[in-house]
């Protein structure tokens, strides 16, 4: 598998998974005993966050994934703690300009953000303490050593990875229509049928594009553009795309295209092997400015964690931050720098 992760610093690293009893037969002892004690170290202080926690008894998230995602997660972290759990859904660009302007009111209803696309929208509230580094947020699943290093760059966690998709309708696209490629979209009779987001809803889009140029060139955009049939938004698109006002909505991830396929939508999707996708941050309002400062931190643990990740990855396509082996075999990370080309993108898709 060619899988190219190159966000948080761009250094790939192989994971090794170890049962508790497969330790006992690689290490030496004196290593069986720091890694018993790192163990018991960090249930020590998942107990006291956990009671910590329960006295707040509540905590607020935002997150700009689709809403099955983050009801997964309330639902799920609420079952294990008994802790009372909001969210707010947003698209990624309203996510970030109200967390913004409520930090810098210095009213922050959400303790715990969980924003796709680039983190670099966040660097300046971080650079202003407002945000505590998920390096030093003391979530017992980091300072383990427990969570795969290699998806935090000390600042934020990536929670998921959720390759893109070219979705369609199953009423109006069958058999040999059925795309493997995004090339293939490029046909002259799906004129009309490509259904696009405007890529100012978020950075996320952006990357997608910026992405497609760089292995396909500009020619791509002159070609597909007849096939566009442009909408404000991805949830807009997919509502569309399920009515039967087109044949296929790229770039969409699957949650997207799950809930209302799981309504009885006509929907279904392909996975191109060629492929980038949502990379979704955890970020961390300051326990001195968030309201419920323990329980988000037990929040962000538990996404963190095996357990927790598996819950808000439990989707068709999904894979967790332990086991990458489900990507794409040609995944890559999307390109920093895609902020400052959202218009550009926007404009070669015709808008």
């Amino acid at each position: 598998m060619d899988v190219k992760l190159t966000t948080q610093g761009g250094r790939v690293r192989s994971l090794i998974a170890a049962a508790a009893v497969g330790l006992a037969a690689v290490l030496p002892a004196h290593a069986q005993q720091a890694a018993r004690m790192s163990a018991a170290a960090a249930q020590a202080e998942l107990e006291a966050l956990i009671k910590a926690a329960k006295a707040e008894g509540e905590v607020t998230f935002y997150i700009s994934l689709s809403e099955n995602v983050g009801a997964r997660a309330r639902e799920g972290f609420q079952a294990k703690y008994g802790i009372k759990t909001q969210f707010l859904r947003l698209v990624t660009a309203q996510v970030v300009q109200r967390y913004m302007a409520e930090s810098e009111s210095g009213n922050t209803p959400a303790s715990v953000v969980m924003s796709a696309g680039s983190p670099a929208a966040y660097m300046s509230v971080i650079a202003k303490g407002w945000v505590d580094p998920i390096s030093k947020a003391a979530l017992p699943v980091i300072t383990s050593g427990e969570f795969p290093s290699k998806f935090t760059d000390g600042n934020t966690a990536i929670v998921q990875v959720a390759p893109w998709t070219i979705a369609y309708n199953t009423n109006k696209v069958k058999g040999a229509d059925i795309p493997k490629d995004w090339s293939d979209l490029l046909n002259p009779k799906w004129k009309g049928e490509v259904l696009v987001a405007d890529t100012s809803v978020g950075t996320v889009y952006a990357e997608f594009w910026i992405f497609i140029q760089d292995k396909y060139g500009e020619d791509f955009f002159k070609k597909i553009n007849p096939n566009f049939r442009r909408y404000p938004g991805g949830v807009p698109a997919i509502q569309a795309l399920a009515a039967g006002e087109g044949s296929f909505q790229v770039p969409v991830p699957i949650a997207l295209a799950q809930g209302p396929k799981e309504k009885g939508a006509p929907l279904s999707w392909v996975v191109p092997d060629l492929n980038t996708g949502l990379e979704t941050h955890v970020i961390m309002t300051a326990r001195n400015r968030a309201k419920h400062p323990n329980a988000a931190r037990l929040l962000a643990n538990y996404v963190l964690s095996p357990e927790g990740n598996k819950v808000f990855n439990n989707e068709p396509g999904g894979v967790t931050m332990y086991d990458i082996t489900g990507l794409p075999k040609q995944y890559e990370s999307p390109k920093p720098g895609a902020g400052a080309r959202v218009k550009e993108m926007a404009t070669k898709l015709g808008y």
